[in-house]
């Protein structure tokens, strides 16, 4: 079960990297447009492909605490 964990984790976080991509992405776009759409867009990406990871670390905490609580 750990390994099923530790792929949803990298999972998770390749997600994330992806979303910092798009932002960097957008900026660029930006840039190069100079609208501030393509920032907008890649903002709001960001956030749900962030929301994975967020999910994994509560997870994470969740079964940590119920570790300590039982002996």
């Amino acid at each position: 079960m750990r390994k099923d964990g530790d792929a949803a984790l990298r999972r998770a976080v390749r997600h994330y990297g992806i979303g910092l991509a798009a932002v960097a992405a957008g900026a660029a776009a930006m840039s190069w447009t100079g609208s501030m759409v393509p920032l907008a867009l890649a903002g709001s990406a960001a956030i749900m492909l962030t929301v994975p990871l967020l999910q994994q670390l509560r997870l994470r905490a969740a079964r940590r605490r119920s570790a300590e609580r039982s002996p």
